[in-house]
């Protein structure tokens, strides 16, 4: 199957936003209309750029993501061996991390996602190495702000990062004061470095915000609202439940059990203490939004901490093999073998791991595309639709969409969630009534029932309504398989038992 096929419906959404920008419609979903949609500004206003350029936007995030990706085999390295330099065996240990971070399928898979992740992932790692070991603490902070333009969850890793730089100020201020010479300036030079970090963040960060704030008119972004806003406990719960299932999926346990043994190090080297606080507050951040439905690529949400969980599982594997009671002639095949189960267990079960199967996930997006494909070829270009499938089909469309979900949408997603309740996670806030009165020209369910009865965003609710408005047009093949006569769309007005079971389960039903 074609590659373009293995994108996220998510990343289409971004593709969208920049298509807008670029013809000179602002950054905007509908045009006229200004609603954050998104929640990667920076990524967003590269492919921008790239389509200004003329380039294909599939082809350009590829490349531009194949590029982060490098980028953090990079930055990992130099973290690596600013660390492990002068230890024993560090060609090992330098290399460990690096190697387990490129031999995991996730981030092989990112790449052709068409998501912000791994220029998400690079640019935090890159701003850590810059903080820590660089000799440029406003550049530290430049790239930090990049990071933040990237996700929102940059502002999170930063605040780690800045309340790190006051707590190492405050202990070489005290060693400073009880030394004898050398206090006055060395105490300054320290106090600039803090300063210039912290303003090489807020100048260009600031002035981002002024300008969303102004541009949007909310302090976060529409997607914050329409998933995670408000404080629940049965979506703690989820969260919980769904990380450790990912975390054993992932196959990341072992990993983390290294990494325990890395708190040994923190009495001679708070960085470690950095990195654990990193990789908890994104585990946290996980758990506080409920997780996360995506599961082809990986945990997108806890890939921004993997470079940090890396390096303290090599510190660990350090602190492991050189208990006392190992003689030291055995302490290096320790290291070893200890090393290659790890590079094992990341090549060939690491999260998506070898058996997964691609197909139903590039049937789905292929089968929303084609979709998208025939609305722009079979409805007047004024024509309004509805959609719980928000990406691929807005965008091949090209027609004005109303996000069922709310993600581009300010009314669906400031819903309260007492309202209705938990569900799948992003899926969970929808209004079939504020649909309906919008009366959009046409509604695409992702799927429906055997009935032929739209499923997505609470329709069914509506039931009555919905059939006296609207009538089915035709039907999508995204399950089972690639189409064997070639047609992924089938006009239709009479839903048939045997479409169901052939996957055709997508529709689109039109004002009567």
């Amino acid at each position: 199957m074609n590659q373009p096929y293995i994108l996220m419906d998510d990343a289409f959404i971004s593709f969208r936003y920049a298509v807008n920008l670029s013809h000179g419609q602002g950054l905007v979903f509908n045009p006229g209309e200004r609603v954050e949609g998104y929640s990667n500004f920076l990524w967003t206003v590269l492919l921008a750029a790239c389509d200004r350029l003329g380039l294909n936007l599939i082809q350009a995030s590829k490349v531009l993501l194949a590029l982060a990706g490098v980028g953090t085999l990079v930055a990992l390295y130099l973290i690596g061996k600013a660390i492990f330099a002068s230890r024993p065996s560090n060609t090992l240990l330098i290399s460990l991390p690096l190697l387990l971070f490129a031999t995991m399928g996730s981030q092989a898979r990112y790449v052709i996602s068409g998501m912000e992740t791994l220029l998400f992932t690079f640019l935090l790692t890159l701003a850590m190495y810059l903080l820590l070991f660089g000799k440029r603490p406003w550049l530290a902070g430049v790239v930090f702000a990049l990071c933040a333009m990237t996700r929102p969850e940059g502002l999170l890793y930063f605040s780690l990062a800045w309340i790190y730089v006051i707590l190492e100020q405050t202990r070489f201020r005290e060693h400073i004061l009880t030394s004898k010479t050398g206090a006055k300036s060395r105490l300054a030079l320290s106090g600039k470095a803090v300063i210039s970090f912290s303003l090489g963040f807020l100048i260009l960060y600031g002035l981002y915000f002024l300008w969303r704030y102004n541009y949007y008119g909310y302090l976060l972004p529409n997607t914050f609202y329409a998933k995670a806003s408000g404080f629940l406990w049965g979506r703690l719960q989820r969260g919980w439940n769904i990380l450790q299932s990912l975390l054993v999926e992932w196959w990341l346990t072992p990993i983390l059990i290294l990494s325990l043994f890395s708190l040994f190090s923190i009495r001679n080297n708070r960085i470690w203490l950095l990195f654990i606080a990193m990789v908890l507050a994104t585990y946290g951040y996980f758990i506080y939004i409920g997780g996360d439905f995506i599961v082809w690529f990986g945990p997108r949400f806890l890939m921004p901490a993997l470079p940090f969980l890396l390096l303290l599982s090599t510190e660990g594997l350090v602190n492991v093999s050189w208990v006392r009671w190992l003689p030291i002639q055995y302490r290096n095949w320790l290291q070893l073998g200890l090393s290659a189960l790890l590079l094992t267990i990341s090549f060939y079960l690491s999260w998506p791991g070898r058996p997964f199967e691609a197909s139903f996930f590039t049937v789905q997006m292929q089968g929303w595309s084609e979709l998208g494909h025939w609305i722009s070829a079979h409805t007047n270009p004024d024509t309004s639709i509805a959609t719980d499938a928000a990406g691929t089909i807005p965008f091949y469309s090209g027609r004005y969409t109303i996000d069922m979900f709310g993600l581009t949408d300010t009314h669906i997603a400031h819903i309260d969630y007492s309202q209705q309740g938990l569900g799948v996670v992003a899926h969970e806030k929808f209004d079939p009534e504020y649909i309906l009165d919008r009366r959009p020209g046409c509604i695409v369910s992702s799927w429906m029932d055997q009935d032929g009865m739209a499923s997505a965003a609470g329709l069914p609710e509506v039931k009555d309504e919905f059939e006296r408005l609207y009538q089915l047009i035709a039907v999508a093949k995204v399950r089972n398989g690639p189409p064997s006569d070639g047609r992924w769309v089938i006009p239709t007005t009479v839903y048939k038992p045997s479409l169901y079971q052939s996957g055709y389960i997508a529709g689109i039903f039109c004002l009567k």
